[in-house]
């Protein structure tokens, strides 16, 4: 267990290959379990008036909530902010992560902040209109188009 870890640092998505912050920290470190042991004795003297067992308990409360903030706080973090991929979902099943990140595709199309973005996304969702525009005005073009009516009796 390190005695100070580092918080943040740069990373870059692994479908995206945008840069942003994430939070390095999984768990918690000595630094967390020595303010949890200050916490749980100030408030142990502050409401008993001296060292009582139950601050015990209260520290062994303390320790566990922040394990559990520390950890959905790098959870949060590690899910891209431009294309919804995550990594953990990833290591599990890649057909799940490559679902959830057309689902966030999906749902992001619509919404003019993600339009005004730097999202690599938009380049896919340009071309994917590009195709439809082309596909219209094929069909377009070739329902205004009428051949000729050839006679099969003709000479």
């Amino acid at each position: 267990m390190k005695l100070i870890s580092r918080l943040r640092d740069y990373r870059y998505c692994a479908f995206c290959k945008s840069r942003r912050h994430v939070y390095l920290k999984k768990h918690i470190d000595l630094t967390n379990v020595v303010a949890a042991v200050l916490l749980s004795a100030a408030v142990t003297q502050a409401y008993w008036g001296q060292v009582d067992p139950r601050g015990l308990v209260l520290f062994c409360v303390v320790v566990g909530i922040s394990e559990v903030m520390v950890y959905l706080r790098w959870r949060l973090a590690v899910v891209c902010k431009m294309c919804g991929f995550d990594p953990v979902v990833y290591k599990r099943s890649p057909s799940q992560a490559a679902l959830r990140v057309r689902e966030f595709f999906t749902q992001q199309v619509d919404n003019p902040r993600f339009q005004l973005s730097k999202s690599p996304l938009l380049d896919l969702h340009r071309r994917q209109r590009l195709q439809q525009r082309k596909r219209k005005e094929f069909r377009s073009s070739v329902v205004g188009f009428k051949a000729p009516m050839i006679d099969p009796r003709a000479p």
